[in-house]
């Protein structure tokens, strides 16, 4: 690979701007754990309809979690949840269905 000496110049200027990239990408919404109107911003719904979500589509110890009175969503699941919701399937009723079954 033959790298023209004018271009060299320019290393230090693309290391200061690779620098300034991971420390934007490490610092922006890297949190896992959502309380609801972070989760309400993240999926862009109202805190209401975060409320709805988690009482008919969210799973509570998949989505969702209670821990001293607070709801804690978690994002790499709100992540795969919406990816996945393009089938419309109402998650709380199939597990439902599958129970009523094995019963």
């Amino acid at each position: 690979m033959n790298i023209e000496l004018e271009n060299l110049k320019l290393l230090p200027e693309i290391v200061k701007e690779l620098s300034s990239i991971k420390k934007h990408l490490s610092s922006s919404n890297s949190k896992r754990w959502l309380n609801v109107s972070e989760t309400a911003l993240y999926l862009g719904y109202s805190k209401d309809y975060i409320h709805k979500l988690k009482d008919s589509q969210f799973i509570e110890s998949i989505h969702f979690y209670k821990k001293s009175g607070k709801l804690l969503f978690d994002s790499y699941e709100l992540d795969k949840w919406v990816t996945a919701s393009h089938n419309k399937l109402d998650s709380k009723a199939i597990a439902k269905s599958v129970l009523k079954d094995l019963i």
